[in-house]
C-alpha cells in the first residue's frame, strides 16, 4: 500500500476515533447528567419517604392518642351509664316510696275524715232537736271544711299522679243514682250553710246503669259543684242537670251520650279566661289578695279525667252572668234505660229528703281498728235501725263469728295490723256457713289492685272512705232487706 493510501486510511481512522471519542464524551456527559438527576430524584424520594414516614408516625401517634382517648371516653361513658342506671334505680325506689307514702298519707287522712264527716252530718241533721241553730250552723261549717279538705287531698294526690303519667281510670257498670245521691248527701249541708239553693234535676228516660269510672265521675262533678258553691253568693242557685245529648263525631251525629251540667248564677268567668281556669295552678285571680281561695288544680284535673273517660269538659260563661260547666260522656257510657218516672214533666227533681224506711234490727258486724270510725259508723247504722257489733281486729272478728252465726252483713276494713281485711275475708269465705254472707269492704285505700284483691277474695261490695251516708245506706239496703 502506498503512502497516500496509508495517509487516507490514517485520516479515516483518526476521524472515526475522534467521532468515537466525541460520542463517548457525549454519552459520558449524558450519563453524568442522568446520574445527577437520579441522585436528585433519590434525594427527593428519600426526603418524601422521610416526610411520609414522619407523617405516618405522626398519624400513628394521633391514632394511638385517639384510641386512648376513645378508651377513656368509653370508660367515662360506662361510668356515666352506670351512674345513670344507679340513679334510675334510685329514682324508681324513690318513686315507689313516694307512691307508698302518698297511699299511706291518703289512708291516714281519709280515715279520720270518714268519722269526722259522718258524725258532723249526723249532728247537722239534729234529729233529736237538742242543738241550737248556732250549734247546727257550726257543725255544718265543720262538715263543709272537712269536705273541702278532702277535695284538696284528692287534687294534690291526682296532681302527683298526673305528673308521673299515672292518672288512669277503671271503668265498670254502676247505678247512676249512686252518683247524684252521693252528691246530694255531700252538698245539701253546704247549700244550707251558705244560703244557696241546690237542685239536682234528672231528665226522664235516663239509663239506670252506666259504664264509666264511678270514682272519677264523682270527683269531676264534686269539683264542679264545689266551684259553683264557692262563686255563687248567698241567695243564688246551683243546679246539677243530668240528661242525654247527641254525641258528635266529626261533622256527623251518632247515638246519644250523657251530659252532666253544673249551672250557677254566680260571678261568672270572662271569655278570655275560659282556658286559663283549666290550666294547672292557674286561677282567674291568682294574686295573694284574691277573694276566692283554692289550689287551682281542680278544673285542670277534671278536664284530664273527662278526656280519659272518652268525653270532654266545656265551659259557657260570661262575667257577672254565672257559669255552666258541661261534662259530656260518650254513648258507650249508657248501659240500660228505664221508663220515665214522671209523666207530667220532662224532668225529675231530686228531693233531699230520705223517704226510706228504717231497718228492723238486722245484725251487722263492723270490723275496724280505728275506734273513731267504729264509733261514727255504729252510731250511724244504729240510727237507721241496725244492730251493730264491733271488732277491732281480724282475729276478734273471726272469734265473734265462731260464736255468733246469725250475722246479716259484715262491714270490713282493709288496712288493719297483723291481719288485713283481705286475709280475714279469705278465712271467712273458707267456712261453708259464711260463704253467702254479704261483705262490704270499707277502706281508705284508693289502690285499684287492692279492690281487685278483695273482690277475688270474695268481697260483695267495695266502698272508699270517707263514704257518703246516703251511698253507704243504699249499698247496705242492696244486700239486706229493710
Amino acid at each position: 500500500m502506498d503512502e497516500v493510501a496509508w495517509q487516507k486510511r490514517y485520516e479515516r481512522e483518526k476521524k472515526a476515533r475522534l467521532q468515537a471519542e466525541k460520542i463517548a464524551e457525549e454519552k459520558t456527559r449524558e450519563l453524568f447528567y442522568r446520574n445527577q438527576e437520579l441522585k436528585t430524584l433519590a434525594q427527593s424520594l428519600e426526603a418524601q419517604v422521610r416526610e411520609r414516614t414522619a407523617q405516618l408516625q405522626a398519624n400513628n401517634q394521633h391514632l394511638l392518642e385517639s384510641r386512648n382517648t376513645l378508651k377513656t371516653q368509653q370508660k367515662t361513658l360506662q361510668e356515666v351509664n352506670q351512674r345513670l342506671q344507679d340513679k334510675a334505680a334510685e329514682l324508681e325506689k324513690v318513686s315507689q316510696h313516694k307512691s307508698q307514702f302518698l297511699a299511706n298519707v291518703s289512708h291516714e287522712l281519709r280515715t279520720p275524715l270518714n268519722s269526722l264527716m259522718i258524725l258532723a252530718s249526723i249532728l247537722a241533721d239534729n234529729q233529736d232537736g237538742n242543738l241550737s241553730a248556732d250549734q247546727v250552723h257550726s257543725v255544718q261549717i265543720i262538715f263543709n271544711s272537712a269536705t273541702e279538705l278532702l277535695e284538696i287531698i284528692e287534687d294534690i294526690l291526682d296532681m302527683s299522679k298526673a305528673e308521673a303519667g299515672e292518672l288512669n281510670i277503671f271503668q265498670e257498670d254502676f247505678l247512676l243514682g249512686d252518683v247524684w245521691r252521693s252528691l246530694s248527701d255531700q252538698f245539701m249541708p253546704i247549700s244550707k250553710e251558705r244560703g244557696v239553693d241546690f237542685e239536682i234535676i234528672c231528665a226522664s228516660g235516663l239509663p239506670q246503669w252506666i259504664h264509666s269510672d264511678h270514682k272519677r265521675l264523682k270527683q269531676i262533678l264534686k269539683n264542679l259543684l264545689a266551684n259553683a258553691f264557692k262563686f255563687t253568693p248567698e241567695g243564688g242557685v246551683v243546679k246539677l242537670l243530668i240528661d242525654k245529648e247527641p254525641w258528635r263525631l266529626g261533622e256527623e251525629y251518632s247515638s246519644e251520650g250523657l251530659v252532666f251540667q253544673v249551672v250557677d248564677n254566680g260571678v261568672g268567668i270572662a271569655s278570655d279566661k275560659h282556658e286559663t281556669v283549666f290550666q294547672m295552678f292557674r286561677q282567674v285571680d291568682g294574686s295573694s289578695s284574691r277573694k276566692y281561695a283554692g289550689t287551682g288544680l281542680g278544673l285542670s284535673i277534671s278536664r284530664k279525667l273527662a278526656r280519659l273517660l272518652g268525653g270532654d269538659l266545656t265551659l259557657d260563661s260570661e262575667a257577672g252572668k254565672g257559669a255552666t260547666f258541661s261534662l259530656l260522656l260518650p254513648p258507650l257510657t249508657l248501659v240500660t234505660t228505664v221508663e220515665s218516672q214522671s209523666s207530667d214533666s220532662e224532668f225529675i227533681l231530686i228531693s233531699e229528703e230520705d223517704a226510706t224506711e228504717p231497718f228492723a234490727g238486722q245484725q251487722v258486724l263492723l270490723v275496724d281498728d280505728d275506734l273513731r270510725n267504729s264509733f261514727a259508723l255504729s252510731h250511724l247504722l244504729e240510727s237507721h235501725g241496725l244492730r251493730v257489733h264491733l271488732a277491732e281486729s281480724g282475729a276478734q272478728a273471726l272469734e265473734y263469728l265462731d260464736e255468733h252465726k246469725q250475722i246479716d252483713l259484715l262491714i270490713l276494713d282493709l288496712m288493719m295490723p297483723t291481719m288485713d281485711g283481705c286475709e280475714v275475708l279469705t278465712q271467712i269465705r273458707s267456712r261453708i256457713e259464711f260463704r253467702l254472707m254479704p261483705v262490704i269492704m270499707l277502706t281508705a285505700s284508693t289502690n285499684r289492685e287492692d279492690e281487685t284483691r278483695c273482690r277475688n277474695a270474695g268481697a260483695d261490695d267495695y266502698l272508699h272512705k270517707p263514704v257518703e251516708i246516703q251511698v253507704l245506706m243504699d249499698h247496705i239496703r242492696s244486700w239486706i232487706a229493710g
